[in-house]
């Protein structure tokens, strides 16, 4: 038996505690940094599955480490496993984690079998909707000695080139002045109405702003009584373009649109942006997804850009700036949705049993790339080529 025949089996004859894991993490929905009960799951299941595992890695509570293998280069596999608020697991990050715990195991039980020098790492990644722990997974050193890294993600189409935007948020505040609204509103400086003024800026900044740009924002404060001139406001923002230049510009002409707002209203204004969880764009591996390509049409399924064209824009992630650090991919999968990521029906979808067997095929594909790029010298050294090229 071949070593990817045993990475499939291994993946079929795990199928139904994988499917239990799924709906457990599904059922408790944790936001950024608070993945408890998903972390205890996790490796509890790693460790059961002959996985030297580290909880709480790299310095945040629910990171982990699992590795299996010795010797040979070293391939990293991502888990994903933290919900959306209110809408629970809307982008399926269940689905996520069993990916790469799954396809940690095939490598492992197919390399240990047939006696092939090796190492794989599942890596335990907290925090990608909005909170970077893969960015503090590389601070902290993560990669140092890995040679590829690969996850998989459920969505809209089969894509094995992500379009994946970088993107930085900012709070911005405007600081006015209260007065009674009825009583003597020229005494006061409206902070709401300049941010209003700012976010309808940027709404006609939108229509000048390049194609791959995309910015939407969210008020957070806006006063506190309709008789009281607010004499502050806060929102959120999000920016995102297909790579840092343009990021950079378009920040700075929705920073424009900040000040020409407080200068028309009179008021102060503040920005903070969160460079330190600023997600870069997806620099997706040629060879790599060559490889994932192939191995997922042999299972029966052909990628929309197997040819390699765009399909598309697909927001952001922080496997953006791993893919900045090593030769890395992140397919894009479909599973059977009535609305797209991000929506209580997708929520609904990555608990369904369809979503789960497609899952297991993707993680396959998986699978059997990191075995082609752990056994072909080749596969490695066009992967880095390819690397080098694009940095």
């Amino acid at each position: 038996m071949s070593l990817w025949d045993i990475a499939s089996q291994t993946i079929d004859a795990s199928s139904e505690s994988l499917r239990a894991l799924s709906l457990d993490i599904h059922s408790h929905p944790e936001e950024n940094y608070e993945e408890v009960h998903a972390h205890a799951a996790l490796t509890s299941w790693l460790a059961d599955a002959g996985f030297d595992v580290t909880p709480s890695a790299y310095g945040m509570q629910t990171a982990f480490e699992a590795t299996r293998g010795s010797g040979g280069p070293t391939i990293a596999v991502l888990s994903e496993y933290d919900a959306l608020p209110g809408i629970g697991h809307a982008c399926g990050h269940n689905l996520i984690a069993i990916s790469g715990v799954a396809a940690g195991l095939a490598v492992a039980e197919a390399l240990e079998r047939e006696g092939v020098e090796g190492t794989v790492r599942v890596l335990g990644s907290p925090a990608e909707e909005g909170g970077g722990g893969k960015i503090r997974l590389i601070d902290e050193g993560a990669f140092e000695d890995v040679g590829a890294a690969m996850m998989i993600h459920p969505g809209t189409g089969n894509i094995i080139y992500p379009f994946v935007l970088a993107i930085d948020t900012c709070l911005v505040e405007f600081r006015g002045k209260n007065a009674h609204a009825a009583g003597a509103p020229w005494e006061g400086r409206n902070a709401l109405d300049a941010l209003v003024l700012a976010y309808q800026a940027i709404g006609l900044l939108r229509q000048q702003a390049h194609p791959t740009v995309r910015i939407h924002g969210k008020i957070h404060h806006g006063g506190e009584k309709p008789n009281i001139i607010p004499d502050y406001a806060q929102a959120e923002f999000y920016v995102r373009a297909p790579y840092e230049e343009r990021l950079d510009d378009t920040i700075k002409r929705v920073e424009d649109c900040f000040a020409g707002a407080a200068q028309a209203t009179g008021c102060e204004w503040s920005v903070d942006w969160q460079a330190g969880e600023r997600y870069s764009n997806m620099a997706n591996n040629g060879p790599l997804a060559e490889a994932y390509g192939r191995r997922w049409l042999n299972l029966g399924v052909e990628a929309a850009d197997l040819d390699g064209s765009i399909q598309g824009s697909f927001g952001s992630t922080d496997m953006g700036n791993v893919s900045h650090v090593v030769p890395s991919i992140h397919p894009m999968y479909l599973i059977p949705h009535e609305s797209g990521n991000h929506t209580p029906q997708f929520t609904a979808a990555a608990a369904s049993d369809e979503g789960h067997q497609l899952t297991l095929t993707a993680t396959k594909a998986m699978a059997h790339a990191a075995l082609d790029w752990l056994t072909d010298p080749d596969l490695r050294d066009r992967a880095l080529a390819d690397f080098e090229a694009t940095h």
